[in-house]
């Protein structure tokens, strides 16, 4: 992959575990997805709701890494930085919901983050720009179809690495004391490691319904 710098676009502090239903992995494998121009105007209305959920929620992940970092060592965190309470945005009447908040990338450190098939082709679509030395996308738009279920949206951000990430998820010879051992305990099949300052993390992404559910 060719060294390169590209746009923040959101910027989280440390790996959080999806540990609430609003974060949790996709039950069913979705079995069809396309992507959506992010300037089309039909999608303008997802595209907004999904990009302000991505905002609401990366502000309460840095908030909560500083707060749990603030009294507690980088090994201690690994095991509280869940953000079990948080709640997803509550929709207006009749307009487009968003339905979960979730986190991916190529190399995960928590199982219930991997990708499905759409995030994956997500991911290879960022990772391919990146390599090819193209302008990285700052957000992106897919209409993905789930077995029995109405269609759904998605908007995509890219993550970077910041500096303050790397006592967990730098190389191992540098990560900060007591972390690997707890990493061994929390995730033996940790894969997020050796990532440098800017370098690019994976993605955030937001479902969207079409319409809010009736109550």
């Amino acid at each position: 992959m060719k060294a390169r710098s590209y746009p923040v676009v959101l910027s989280l502090a440390c790996g959080l575990a999806a540990g609430s239903a609003a974060l949790a992995a996709d039950a069913a494998g979705p079995t069809h997805h396309a992507f959506v121009d992010p300037a089309d105007p039909t999608v303008a209305e997802i595209r907004s709701i999904g990009e302000r959920a991505l905002d609401h929620c990366g502000t309460a992940l840095i908030l909560e890494v500083r707060r749990v970092l603030t009294t507690n060592s980088a090994a201690l965190a690994i095991g509280k930085l869940h953000l079990k309470d948080y709640k997803l945005p509550a929709a207006a009447p009749g307009k487009p919901a968003v339905t979960a908040i979730r986190r991916t990338g190529l190399q995960v450190r928590n199982p219930a983050n991997a990708p499905d098939a759409a995030d994956l082709a997500a991911l290879e679509r960022i990772q391919a720009q990146l390599e090819s030395g193209d302008e990285v996308s700052k957000v992106l738009v897919q209409r993905v179809t789930l077995p029995g279920q109405p269609p759904e949206w998605r908007v995509y951000r890219p993550l970077v690495t910041l500096k303050q990430c790397l006592d967990c998820h730098g190389s191992p010879e540098t990560l900060a004391p007591g972390v690997a051992d707890t990493l061994k305990i929390f995730y033996p099949a940790d894969q997020a490691l050796n990532f440098r300052t800017g370098s690019w993390r994976g993605l955030i992404r937001a479902s969207v319904s079409e319409a809010a559910p009736k109550p």
